[in-house]
């Protein structure tokens, strides 16, 4: 973090407060936030691991074999033992992770550890640093040796790349949290704050998954919430009064997370993970939660989770960001597209200006993603305002930005 941004601690406020930075001076002025989508970072998926049909019959039953329930070699574990299990059967195995496996991986090489975890925010820390807050999901834990049993892991390293970059708060509710297991959760929350980059979203135990982070600038607090709607092992990532985990989406302890805070903050954003994967159609039940949400006392919500950018809507003077697509990604995929971020204009009064950044996400842009200008921004530009004005709210487009007027 640069020295423009050191952060040091204040008292902790109603045992639901972190650590959070000191306040800017000139009180009451208008703060931004810069808000970015999903980042992740491990530049791989978990080692090559393989099941198969058990079914299926090889030939020589030098390593496949199957009688009355006996399967010699029920897992591959290597390359070579998959290499043999193939030739065997005559077929392809199906990975565990074979989505990820199937993606684009970039061919970069770095000399340390510090350069190739700040090499994907070169080309976007300006944008993060110019901004009084700036916040992003993290879709990755950050942990060097918790056990790998999802998609992700990312090593401690990142954790101090994100302040360097000027990242002030990230959002950990999400369905990779787990990736490491619970060991990789605790790890995550340990590095993040060892780092000076708060979080929200997952915690101990449920009471600290849904406890808020708070930080001030020039006299206006802002909160955080964050939850996840879908997690990778079917539900046992959640947390629970007596397991560590990701907050849910569960309407009830958000109404109640948004009660137990209003009073203690200006105001308060709640980010979601949600939606459907690949799409950027905006289900007629995501806006109605969304509306309840902001019912409850949310200032703003910024989504997440579908891997592409979606409308903006904007109900009673409050924007809903339903998604803003991937920011930055260790792999990708040939159908995924370019993304947005957005800044949000804030003052005690809530949020008064919405604008619209595209920022490249296709191929090898993913790995170090910019700002785009031309007729790229234009494209992406022309999709989000087509998609925001179907949810009734008008973008303009001034140059390479959106920019959605709220007022107030």
């Amino acid at each position: 973090m640069s020295s423009a941004r050191l952060k040091i601690p204040l008292a902790l406020l109603a045992g639901a407060w972190a650590l959070v930075p000191a306040a800017r001076s000139l009180a009451g002025q208008e703060i931004t936030l810069i808000a970015v989508g999903d980042i992740e970072w491990s530049r791989t998926t978990k080692a090559p691991s393989m099941f198969y049909d058990a079914s299926q019959r090889g030939g020589s039953g030098v390593l496949w074999d199957r009688e009355d329930g006996w399967i010699r070699v029920p897992y591959a574990a290597t390359p070579e033992s998959q290499a043999l299990l193939e030739a065997d059967l005559g077929t392809t195995l199906i990975s565990e992770n074979a989505h990820h496996l199937r993606a684009h991986h970039y061919g970069l090489s770095f000399d340390n550890r510090t350069e190739e975890a700040r090499h994907p925010l070169r080309r976007a820390a300006d944008l993060l640093r110019a901004a009084d807050i700036a916040f992003a999901n993290l879709e990755t834990p950050i942990s060097d040796d918790a056990r790998w049993s999802g998609a992700f892991r990312t090593p401690s390293a990142f954790a101090d790349a994100l302040a360097w970059a000027g990242m002030d708060v990230v959002a950990t509710a999400n369905n990779h949290a787990l990736d490491a297991e619970g060991d990789g959760l605790l790890d995550t929350i340990h590095h993040l704050s060892r780092a000076g980059v708060g979080h929200a979203g997952t915690g101990r135990d449920l009471e600290d998954a849904r406890r808020p982070y708070v930080l001030e600038r020039r006299g206006l607090r802002i909160a955080f919430l964050a939850y996840a709607q879908f997690v990778n092992d079917g539900g046992s990532s959640f947390a629970t009064p007596d397991q560590s985990g990701v907050a849910p989406m569960d309407p009830l302890l958000i109404r109640e997370d948004i009660a137990r805070v209003r009073d203690q903050a200006d105001l308060v954003l709640v980010s979601f993970h949600w939606g459907i994967e690949n799409s950027q159609d905006v289900h007629p039940g995501m806006r109605a939660f969304a509306y309840e949400v902001l019912d409850a006392g949310a200032d703003a919500i910024l989504g997440h989770h579908p891997h592409m950018p979606r409308g903006i809507e904007v109900r009673d003077g409050k924007p809903i960001v339903y998604s803003m697509g991937n920011f930055i990604f260790g792999h990708g995929h040939d159908y995924w597209m370019d993304n947005i971020a957005v800044r949000l204009y804030m003052g005690p009064d809530g949020v008064a200006r919405v604008d619209v950044l595209p920022l490249a996400g296709r191929g090898d842009d993913l790995s170090q993603p910019y700002v785009l200008e031309g007729d790229a921004a234009r494209t992406l530009l022309e999709d989000i305002r087509t998609r925001s004005a179907e949810l009734g709210t008008t973008l303009r487009i001034e140059g390479d930005e959106g920019v959605i007027d709220i007022g107030r």
